[in-house]
């Protein structure tokens, strides 16, 4: 191992670790990064950022992963995504197909299972799905908002649905 290798191997095992996802900031910016993330693909009014609001069991829910993905289910292809899980996938999905012109634009990607359901957090006050964990087979709720299979009434009825193996 060259010496640059070397330096930060023993950085990060004598460093500190930080959880930045663990503070009381972290819902608001957190909030701010998306809605922001957001609007880069098509104009969004900031007025419509009072209908962006991430359900709190599912900031807690970030809070306590950190950044990890989930695989709760041994032998299932079954995953729920961390932070950074959640942000890119949400995105590739967005930049893909999103059309805020026709469905809610506030969706977020925390999981899927196998290479096709796909499954998303209603996140827009104003949609009547607000809350709702929905499966998406081969689709996206920025595609067609139709497609929404309910897989949990909120972010803990679904956590309790792939648990008990209703989520497969």
């Amino acid at each position: 191992m060259d010496t640059t290798g070397k330096l930060i191997e023993t950085l990060i095992e004598k460093a500190q670790r930080c959880n930045s996802t663990g503070s009381e900031y972290f819902a608001s910016s957190a909030t701010d990064l998306l809605f922001h993330a957001f609007s880069m693909f098509e104009k969004i009014s900031y007025e419509r950022k009072e209908q962006f609001v991430i359900p709190e069991p599912y900031i807690e829910f970030l809070q306590l992963l950190d950044n990890d993905t989930l695989a709760p289910l041994p032998g299932q292809e079954l995953y729920i995504y961390g932070f950074y899980g959640m942000v890119t996938h949400t995105f590739d999905y967005f930049d893909s197909e999103g059309d805020l012109g026709d469905a809610p634009a506030f969706w977020l990607a925390v999981g899927h299972r196998n290479d096709r359901g796909n499954f998303f957090l209603c996140c827009d006050k104003a949609s009547g799905l607000y809350g709702k964990v929905g499966e998406f087979y081969d689709s996206t709720p920025f595609r067609d908002e139709d497609d929404f299979c309910d897989i949990g009434t909120d972010f803990p009825d679904f956590c309790k649905n792939v648990m008990d193996g209703k989520v497969y």
